[in-house]
């Protein structure tokens, strides 16, 4: 499997806890961008073959003209005709009818839309500007030109917010019937105006113990709801999985095009320089090959995210060697942190919520 990710870092508005390499930036920017964009496609024709999925990401890719975008797609179909997925993250406030017309004629067969909430409140404190209704509408839109696997990006922990917030949100996605969705802990990231209003103390996050209640809860309703909870933040009706995020899980090859973008290839990572200036000047910023030992820990890190886990045969296959002997998983095991669940590995279900302290211990060792 190899797939291929495209970062659109610009956008409208910055939201409050973002992190990931974004601008607001006027429209010339954006096309002296794009043109740098398909000279990064040009620089890796070579590895541009069987492309299996394909990801369009940002920042916020419907913020850009849509004729930057065509060009964007263009580029990109002559390298991705046979992707199994190929998806779009989008705003729902700008999701126009002339948009999803010209995702449809270029093959785009999965969107994630990025809603986070809908309460009103947390909305202000996020930075974020959609109403219900555009939710309502951009759904409407992909249904009715036939684009219907669907992702829908929620958020819960946001500071002042209750597990009845949550409730709300949930239901309202749910009576969409959208085929994916994406529930992510809120992340305090280190210089977001979050974090900023945090330290003059502003806002003040929520206790772990309601955070756990909201997982636990949304992780009941989902599955009661006949979702498959397959990796810890993520829950798909069956058969809607993401491919392309699998990808990821599996430490299968991708490659990254546009500034902030990261790839692996070959046993080599790499990563672009994050803002759009350097990357205007040079693509890459960093190249590393990745040890058997580092191989082997990610492997097994990024297994651990599947509610499956990580299945014992393929990691011996993979690597020609044992879990057991390479990791002290007996250690995370008498914890009861993990278990081995016939063939697989895996984080214990009770535990699933706290899996970056799980990933923490794995690492310790």
């Amino acid at each position: 499997m190899k797939g291929l990710y495209i970062h659109i870092p610009f956008c409208k508005t910055i939201c409050s806890y973002c992190d990931f390499p974004k601008i607001v930036a006027k429209e010339n920017i954006h096309n002296i961008y794009v043109n740098r964009l398909i000279e990064e496609f040009d620089a890796y024709q070579g590895e541009l073959k069987n492309i299996d999925t394909v990801y369009l990401g940002g920042g916020t890719p419907n913020s850009i003209d849509l004729k930057l975008l065509e060009k964007i797609l263009i580029k990109c179909s002559t390298f991705t005709q046979n992707a199994k997925e190929s998806t779009i993250e989008l705003n729902p406030e700008l999701v126009t009818e002339k948009l999803v017309i010209l995702l449809k004629k270029y093959n785009i067969n999965r969107v994630s839309l990025g809603v986070q909430t809908i309460n009103e409140n947390a909305k202000r404190l996020l930075n974020r500007h959609h109403t219900k209704e555009d939710v309502i509408n951009a759904i409407s839109l992909f249904n009715k030109y036939e684009i219907s696997n669907i992702n829908v990006d929620l958020m819960f922990g946001i500071p002042n917010t209750s597990i009845d917030d949550v409730k709300c949100d949930l239901q309202f996605i749910l009576n969409l019937n959208v085929k994916h969705i994406s529930y992510y802990s809120l992340i305090l990231e280190e210089k977001t105006v979050l974090e900023h209003r945090l330290n003059k103390k502003e806002i003040s996050l929520l206790d772990d113990d309601i955070i756990s209640n909201m997982y636990n809860y949304i992780s009941n309703r989902l599955i009661t709801e006949g979702f498959h909870h397959y990796e810890i933040s993520n829950f798909a009706r069956y058969g809607y999985e993401s491919i392309h995020n699998m990808l990821y899980w599996n430490c299968d090859s991708y490659i990254g095009l546009g500034a902030g973008a990261c790839g692996y290839l070959n046993n080599v990572r790499y990563e672009n320089n994050k803002t759009v200036n350097k990357y205007l000047k040079d693509f890459k910023l960093d190249e590393i090959e990745i040890s058997e030992a580092e191989r082997k820990k990610e492997y097994f890190l990024l297994g651990l995210r599947l509610v499956d886990g990580v299945s014992i045969n393929k990691y011996k296959e993979l690597f020609n060697s044992d879990p057991f002997v390479d990791f002290n998983l007996e250690k995370l095991i008498n914890k009861k942190l993990i278990e081995v669940n016939g063939d697989n590995i895996k984080i214990s279900n009770d535990k699933l919520f706290i899996g970056n302290l799980v990933f923490e211990e794995f690492v310790g060792d």
